[in-house]
């Protein structure tokens, strides 16, 4: 076959083109450094590559966010140092003043370097770093602490996203900061009213061996008898009279009770006496204590106080008071009945809600030229006790149009008859000033030289003959309180010293709140809106709760709030049907499940949430502003409601959300607001109506509750903190000079003051609280630098497959390119020769 110039250029050109080609993809290699250039090319190692670019991403991320989230741990820690380094300088300063004695002058200015340093922490719990607050969750554009100390954040912690599922906390929410819990720390309380020795504080009365001894303010101890510490009206211990105790508290595990146990005072060996640590020890047999298990503490600090703490380590529940008397009652109202004495270990500035018809006035052991009525008289509107100028309408409810003084006075009336004579006021336009100078006249008028004086707002009686002759009055004195027909009716309030549940909420310009934290069974959480009660109460079926209120117009309103097997119901009086017994006196409006939808159905007891709760008492505080009409339809049909009743239910809780605000506060207490008036009408009692029943059946019933507000003891801590309210409450103990519990000498909140001696712990507390935070936060700041060191490391290795996966071999690659480029030179040497070759050379 004969080779022509045609076929010989075709088969050189090819060989040309595939050398040249592969000469560029060898350069391309080269140039690039990579195995292939497109994904045809080799799909296996192009997918791989994919796979481990994304990896490289992902981890190149990771190390972006957690070398942020590793800065924003390193700025919250220098302002969590600067928080424990400001703490500690408090509480060295609340050190000073607790251990010297202080003037007024010092202590005021003590307290303003406290309100600095509290300040600066408010300053600093308020750090922002780039216009994003610390310390407010993940509200990060609002300021967390407000300037009355409320927390505004949120309990949402910031995440870092530094692996795929993998999440790294990197912020501390002020709710765990500010508010946060210790499960280590466990709760303790105190009784606030100073118990002294009174055989040496009155041992002309009660001490037989030494009367003459001159009279010393001794603080009760242990060791002290019974005797010494209820006292006596003679120095002969061998009449004395049993005491009854009427305890009534929470327990640790959250169960309720109620307990009444008596002591013998008596004795005729002071061996063999009842001793102080006798009441202790049954005081804490009643919270749970046995021979083998102790769940309480019970002790007597150094000013005579009872102190109780609770041995589980966690538990926030814990509420304690006590009342003792000589008399043995199944109500413990029928105490202020009998004018019998009564010993109390607990006090607060509350008026009391539950209301006497009469009180009888009882001698005191160590006066006894002197009648006192049992109860103290408070002005609603001071919210102070009452003095001579003091009003009878700022006491006593509308309801009541007139009080009778009876010193248990008659005459004889046509030899046969007889005529009790009764001293009768009007509660319109009368001071107290002017009842005190007519029953000076009235016992005047039946032989008595007496002096009538309210002390401590108690209204008292001096016989002055008896005085001068140092015996003993035998004075009457009976107080009752009557309708607008002259009909005995329960209008005098309980005293606050001898209430527990039955007090009016402290209320403070437009707010009103409650004073017992809404606490789990477990003890480990505060119970928000949803919170069903039961789940902080215990079984509630078949109680009756007394609301005893003025509403938003200051219209007196007394509801009820009943627990029934079928449901909720809140009983509102009648206004229309007052004046008519034949039709009904009381409405009994449901409570309703609004989360149902096309459904009208009765919250039951053991579902009911505190949000209904709430709701059912703002229905009650918005008496007044509803229509008779619209009572009179949520009552119908109960059983089987419809829609439209509920239509009608919410309309209303709506009207009443427009003039009164109702939640649990970061405390877990009740809450109320007056969104109209900025000093407000409202006042709110809550209490058991079975609650002063000491009848054993009441006792062996009280295993469960609902306490919104109590005169109880004082929480000195808590595994709860409030740290900015526990700051407020140790400057106020500077300022008024409380350095323990029961200093406080007026009629104000500061009598439920823990003082200064309890704030030290308190404020250690808070200190051991912070250096948590900050261990916390060097923890999720350790974990974010270790992430990112470990993501360093996987990010260089992942590099490294890569590159052993798409990376090409340079040296093979140019060994290879310079084998072809030579033979592509000799290629082209040849075609030229070629070329230059004529026919002839061929032949």
């Amino acid at each position: 076959m004969r080779v022509t110039s045609s076929s010989k250029y075709n088969q050189m050109q090819k060989s040309q083109s595939s050398l040249q080609s592969k000469l560029e993809e060898l350069n391309t290699k080269i140039a690039s450094g990579k195995k292939i250039q497109h994904s045809y090319e080799n799909t296996q190692t192009y997918v791989k590559d994919l796979q481990l670019g994304y990896q490289e991403a992902t981890l190149k991320q990771g190390i972006d966010v957690a070398q942020n989230a590793y800065h924003s741990t390193l700025n919250t820690d220098t302002a969590l140092s600067e928080l424990s380094k400001t703490a500690m300088d408090f509480h060295t300063k609340l050190l000073q003043v607790a251990n010297q004695p202080q003037s007024s002058t010092a202590r005021m200015a003590a307290a303003k370097e406290l309100e600095s340093l509290k300040n600066h922490m408010t300053t600093v719990a308020n750090t922002s770093i780039g216009g994003d607050y610390l310390f407010s969750g993940t509200k990060v554009k609002t300021a967390p602490i407000s300037q009355t100390g409320a927390y505004l954040g949120n309990d949402q912690k910031l995440e870092a996203l530094i692996a795929s599922n993998v999440k790294i906390p990197y912020n501390i929410p002020g709710s765990e900061l500010f508010l946060g819990r210790d499960s280590d720390y466990s709760t303790s309380v105190t009784s606030n009213i100073k118990k002294y020795n009174l055989s040496k504080l009155h041992p002309s009365i009660m001490d037989k061996n030494h009367p003459d001894e001159v009279p010393q303010e001794a603080f009760i101890t242990r060791g002290d008898t019974l005797r010494d510490l209820i006292g006596d009206n003679d120095n002969d211990p061998s009449n004395d009279e049993k005491v009854f105790f009427y305890l009534r508290g929470i327990r640790p595990d959250g169960s309720r009770f109620k307990s009444k146990f008596f002591l013998d005072k008596a004795y005729n060996n002071p061996e063999n006496a009842t001793r102080v640590e006798d009441l202790l020890e049954r005081i804490g047999k009643e919270y749970g204590n046995n021979q083998n298990k102790k769940v309480v503490d019970v002790q007597l600090n150094t000013w005579g106080e009872i102190e109780i703490k609770s041995l589980v380590e966690g538990s926030s529940n814990l509420s304690f008071n006590l009342l003792a008397s000589e008399a043995d009652v199944e109500e413990i109202d029928t105490l202020s009945n009998l004018g019998a004495k009564v010993v109390s270990f607990q006090q607060s500035p509350f008026c009391g809600g539950r209301q006497l018809a009469f009180i009888q006035g009882h001698a005191n052991d160590f006066t006894p030229h002197q009648v006192t009525l049992p109860v103290s008289l408070v002005s609603k509107k001071t919210q102070a006790l009452a003095i001579p100028n003091t009003y009878l309408s700022e006491i006593f409810d509308s309801d009541v149009v007139s009080i009778n003084f009876d010193g248990n006075f008659s005459t004889p009336q046509d030899g046969k008859q007889i005529t009790p004579q009764i001293l009768n006021f009007s509660t319109k336009d009368t001071k107290i000033l002017d009842v005190l100078k007519d029953i000076e006249i009235f016992y005047n008028e039946h032989g008595y030289k007496v002096q009538a004086e309210i002390i401590e707002g108690k209204i008292t009686l001096t016989d002055l003959e008896a005085k001068a002759g140092q015996q003993k009055t035998d004075l009457r004195l009976t107080l009752t309180t009557n309708d607008a027909q002259g009909n005995p009716i329960e209008g005098i309030p309980a005293d606050y010293q001898a209430s527990y549940d039955d007090v009016f909420f402290h209320k403070s310009g437009s707010h009103l709140t409650s004073n017992v934290s809404q606490v789990l069974l477990n003890g480990d959480s505060y119970a928000t809106d949803e919170t069903k009660v039961e789940e902080v109460t215990g079984k509630l079926q078949g109680k009756v709760y007394n609301l005893n209120l003025k509403d938003h117009n200051g219209v007196d309103v007394k509801a009820e709030l009943i627990f029934e097997e079928e449901g909720v119901y809140i009983l509102l009086p009648s206004k229309d049907n007052k004046d008519k017994p034949e039709l009904p006196q009381n409405y009994k409006i449901p409570i309703l499940n609004l989360s149902e939808k096309d459904k009208a159905s009765i919250a039951k007891p053991k579902n009911i949430t505190y949000r209904q709760l709430m709701d059912a008492i703002g229905v009650a505080l918005n008496f007044s502003n509803q229509k008779e009409e619209v009572y009179q339809e949520l009552t119908l049909n109960p059983l089987n409601y419809t829609n439209k009743q509920k239509e009608l239910y919410e309309k209303i809780l709506l009207q009443t959300q427009g003039k009164i605000s109702i939640q649990l506060n970061q405390n877990g207490q009740v809450e109320i607001a007056d969104r109209v008036r900025s000093a407000s009408q409202l006042e709110v009692s809550f209490f058991d109506q079975d609650g002063g029943d000491f009848s054993e059946d009441s006792i062996s019933n009280t295993q469960s509750g609902l306490l919104l507000h109590a005169n109880n003891a004082l929480t000195i801590d808590s595994p709860h903190i409030n740290l900015f309210q526990a700051l407020d409450q140790a400057i106020t103990a500077v300022k008024e000079g409380i350095y323990r519990p029961d200093d406080s000498q007026k009629f104000n909140q500061n009598m439920r003051n823990i003082g200064i001696q309890n704030s030290l712990q308190n404020i250690q507390h808070i200190q051991d609280h912070i250096e948590k935070m900050i261990a916390t936060n060097g923890a999720n700041g350790k974990s974010l630098e270790n992430s990112i060191t470990r993501n360093e490391t996987l990010k260089t290795q992942v590099q490294s497959l890569r590159g052993e996966n798409m990376g090409e071999d340079i040296a093979d690659a140019y060994s290879k390119f310079q084998n072809l480029s030579a033979n592509y030179n000799a290629a082209l040497s040849s075609a030229g020769k070629i070329n230059k070759m004529s026919i002839l050379d061929y032949v």
